[in-house]
Parts: structure tokens; sequence; C-alpha cells
């Protein structure tokens, strides 16, 4: 015992017999690897315990079913969502940065997306894992949209977020076998002629701007100025009607 008569716990070592120690954090981390890697059809409990090099059946002393397994994937994966830190004082920069933010929180956590939409995962939403959301309406309510448009700015928001990271993002970070995402120019090298508009855009843009980088900021371009936009209207129709 220690001076202060507490009991000290004894650490659970990180390997035991060259294995790692299961805990659920582990498993729930394995899970995210797994996803990220394979997708969610992969997502099995015989793939899983094949990854940590256990048996399914060690598996189940840690997680009751698949639905328990979901259930630590998402806790996990959205304790490390970022807050908004959202300032209605710095509209676009403080916007500019949370979305920054999010979309590096959705590139760290590969497949999660694809999780969603291959399963129902509302069973899991909670007060807790949507307070970031909540954040996020109150900061469109604050700088002047009406209830409708800031749950739509809202929903633009994460969507445009989710899907550049979900596309342009997967396709750079784990583009397929023998693709070079450097040399892509987004048209096939035969057709020219028959797409002249795309063509003559390409020759005239610059190739770094569809690097993913400088595309977001692109991005975030269009969804500040369709947020200003909205704002605008709603100050215009408030003059008109008062």
């Amino acid at each position: 015992m220690s001076d202060s008569g507490e009991v000290r716990r004894r650490r659970r070592p990180a390997y035991r017999s060259g294995r790692p120690t299961l805990t659920k954090e582990g498993i729930a981390r394995a899970a995210l690897d797994l996803l990220g890697d394979k997708g969610p059809a992969e997502l099995t409990m015989r793939a899983l315990a094949q990854r940590l090099g256990v048996s399914p059946r060690a598996l189940y002393n840690y997680v009751t079913d698949r639905a328990h397994l979901l259930e630590l994937i998402i806790s996990l994966s959205q304790a490390a969502r970022p807050e908004p830190r959202l300032d209605p004082a710095r509209p676009e920069e403080s916007l500019r940065g949370y979305c920054r933010r999010l979309r590096a929180w959705y590139r760290a956590h590969p497949g999660l997306l694809a999780l969603a939409r291959a399963e129902d995962l509302t069973a899991f939403a909670s007060a807790d894992l949507l307070r970031a959301d909540d954040a996020l309406v109150a900061f469109f309510l604050e700088i002047g949209l009406s209830p409708r448009d800031a749950y739509r700015a809202w929903a633009v928001t994460v969507l445009q977020v989710a899907g550049f990271a979900e596309v342009w993002d997967a396709w750079h970070d784990r583009p397929p076998p023998g693709a070079d995402p450097a040399t892509w120019g987004g048209l096939p090298p035969a057709a020219p002629a028959e797409l002249p508009h795309l063509t003559e855009a390409e020759a005239a843009g610059d190739a770094a701007a569809l690097a993913p980088d400088a595309l977001f900021e692109t991005v975030l371009d269009l969804l500040v100025a369709g947020i200003e936009a909205m704002r605008r209207t709603k100050e215009t129709d408030h003059v008109l009607g008062g």
C-alpha cells in the first residue's frame, strides 16, 4: 500500500505471450484500421481477430456482438472529432479553420464514412455525439441566418467537407494500385476533341490547383460565398418586409 493508504493498480502489460493485450479501445482502434484498409464489407469479427492475432472467441470477452463493436468504433472516433470553436465576430476565418480541422479528422478515420453508408448508425447517436453539430448550427444562427437556412448551412458544410475527404482525399491518400494521382488531370488522354470545354478549361488552369489542399481551399471559397449570400438574402428580405 502507498503512504496514502490507496492500493496501486497494476497496469496491464501491452503484450502478453508475444500478443497484444486486448482492451475495448484497442479493439476499436484495430477495427478503424481495418475499415480504412478494407472497407465495411470486410469488417467481421473473424477478420478483426486475425488482425489482432487472437481467436474470434477472445474478442467476445470484450465485444458482445457487431452492434457493440460499432458502438465502440463510433465512440472512439467521435471522441477525437474537433470542437467547432467558431467566433461570430470572425465568421469566415473561424468557419474555414473548423472545416480544415474537420477534414483532417475525416482523413484520420478512413472508412468511417463508408461505414455510415453501409450501416444504420442512428442507433448510436446521442446528445454528446451531436454537440459539435449543434454548435455549428448555433454559429450560423448567430451570424444572421434564419433557422431554416442555418440548418441547411450546417448540412451543406458537413457534406462538402465529408464528401471531399471521402472522394478527393481518399483518391490521393489511398490511390488504387498502379494509379498516380499526381499525373491525373481528370480527362482521358485520347478525347480532347470530344470534350472541348473540359479540355479548354484544363489547358487554361493550373494542375497544382487540383492538388487536394489547394482544391479544398476553393471548396471553402464557394462555401463561404454561398453562406454569405444566404445571410444577405435574409437581410434584404427583412428590410423589404419591414
